[in-house]
């Protein structure tokens, strides 16, 4: 299968072109020009230049030779531009895999593949999106809050336990909030396996359902060497500086499952767990 990933210079973008290449896939990708002319994934052939922000670039993009689609790109923001990214895709005839997120279930101690969108202001039209590409017979990926390599949200933490001497949550009401988490790894593995097996529903990427982010905090501290404790960050003081609408995803409390996601699919993330990547994996 030739797969065009958008998104490949990213963080989960750049695991899934890895995986799909391990796995036997002939991979494209669509990314914008380096300023110098040199690739911009390393070891992809067919490198395409455009942005998921230009709906006809996006279109030209997609070949006659290409079997499927995979989005792992950070959206634009603006509503109608990414509703007319998505509408390209949904009408392109290709399987296409969508990452979308958990943050557009909104709080909840029970979600599911099933549950209904109630998202938060940060992804208030995301759930637009994720219909799109069902009814175009697409799929779509809702992962975790992702971690490994390093990377994503632990690093935050890890910069905010620096900064401050000791872990840091951001809370509305001075208590924990729980987040659900994945692997990069675990989670390129999804898609591979969304993209080979998978139909036009949801999937969930979620390998820890929900984990008090004050052990987070706590393990982020002890990974830089300070304070090997958490304490609360009020969401307005942080609002000021991350910007309210991310400050109040951290502040975000959901336990999520992925029950229907690994029988399906027979998905089993084995990746270390969150705190275990931050005290002793990728982290350290």
């Amino acid at each position: 299968m030739k797969v065009l990933v958008l998104g490949a210079t990213g963080y989960i973008g750049g695991a899934v072109v890895e995986r799909l290449a391990e796995q036997g896939h002939e991979v494209a990708v669509l990314v914008r020009p380096a300023a110098d002319g040199a690739k911009r994934v390393p070891g992809v052939a067919d490198e395409r230049h455009g942005d998921l922000a230009d709906a006809a670039a996006l279109a030209a993009a997609i070949t006659p030779d290409i079997d499927a689609v995979v989005v792992a790109a950070n959206l634009s923001g603006d509503r109608e531009t990414d509703l007319a990214a998505a509408g390209v895709l949904a009408a392109s005839g290709r399987k296409i895999v969508f990452t979308s997120g958990v943050w557009v279930l909104g709080a909840t101690v029970d979600g599911h593949e099933d549950s209904p969108a109630d998202p938060i202001p940060l992804v208030a039209y995301r759930h637009e999106l994720e219909r799109l590409i069902l009814d175009g017979g697409g799929s779509v990926i809702r992962p975790g809050v992702v971690h490994g390599r390093g990377a994503g949200i632990p690093a935050l933490l890890r910069a905010q336990a620096a900064e401050r001497g000791a872990g840091v949550y951001v809370t509305a009401d001075g208590e924990s909030p729980t987040w659900t988490f994945v692997h990069v790894e675990d989670l390129a593995d999804l898609v591979v396996a969304v993209l080979e097996k998978g139909g036009a529903r949801v999937y969930h990427g979620i390998s820890e359902e929900a984990v008090q982010v004050a052990s987070v905090a706590e393990a982020a501290a002890r990974s830089v060497g300070v304070k090997p404790q958490a304490e609360p960050w009020p969401l307005a003081e942080a609002a000021q500086t991350l910007g309210t609408g991310f400050a109040e995803a951290l502040a975000l409390s959901q336990r999520i499952s992925a029950t229907r996601t690994r029988a399906e699919l027979g998905w089993n993330p084995s990746r270390p767990g969150v705190v275990a990547d931050l005290v002793e994996g990728s982290y350290v």
